[in-house]
C-alpha cells in the first residue's frame, strides 16, 4: 500500500528515485504529463514581469500571467487529449520535438506582427513600456493559435 501511494507522488526534490523509475519505464504517459505540466507552470511563473527588475509592473502584467498560465495548462491538456486519441504514444517526446519548429514558426510571426504594430500602429510616446490590454489579448491569441496548430500536428499520428 505504501509503495503504491509513493508511486502516485511526484518526485520534486529527489532525482535518484526518479531516474530509477525512468530507467525501469515505471512512469506512465499520464505521470510524465504531470511532470511536464508542473515544469511548464513553474517556468511561466518564473517569467512573470514582477520578478524582473527595471520594469514597471502594472495590473495587466498579473492578468497576463494568469491568462497565459490558464491557456498553457489547457493547451497542454488539449494536445495530450489529441495525442491520446491519435495513438497515445510518446506525448512528451512529440511535444518537445514538434514544439521546436512550431515555436520557431510562431516566433517569426510574432516578431513580424510586433514590429509592424510598434512601427506603424502604436504611436504612444511613452518612455516606460507597460503592459496594456491589447498586449494581453495579443499574447493570448498567439498562444491559443500555437496550441491549436500544435494539436493538429498530434492528430497526424492517428492511423489512416
Amino acid at each position: 500500500m505504501g509503495v503504491k501511494l509513493l508511486r502516485k507522488v511526484m518526485y520534486i526534490w529527489k532525482v535518484s528515485p526518479l531516474i530509477q523509475e525512468l530507467k525501469s519505464e515505471g512512469i506512465s504517459q499520464k505521470e510524465q504529463l504531470k511532470y511536464f505540466l508542473t515544469l511548464s507552470i513553474l517556468m511561466l511563473l518564473a517569467t512573470d514581469p514582477y520578478l524582473n527588475s527595471g520594469f514597471e509592473y502594472v495590473a495587466y502584467d498579473s492578468i497576463n500571467t494568469v491568462v497565459v498560465t490558464v491557456i498553457t495548462i489547457l493547451g497542454i491538456l488539449y494536445c495530450y487529449k489529441v495525442n491520446e486519441e491519435a495513438d497515445g504514444k510518446d506525448f512528451i517526446l512529440r511535444f518537445m520535438t514538434l514544439g521546436l519548429p512550431t515555436t520557431v514558426r510562431f516566433l517569426v510571426v510574432v516578431v513580424l506582427v510586433t514590429f509592424i504594430y510598434y512601427s506603424f500602429i502604436d504611436s504612444s510616446d511613452s518612455v516606460v513600456m507597460t503592459t496594456q490590454p491589447i498586449d494581453v489579448l495579443f499574447i493570448a491569441s498567439f498562444e491559443v493559435g500555437y496550441y491549436f496548430y500544435l494539436s493538429r500536428k498530434f492528430s497526424q499520428f492517428a492511423k489512416p
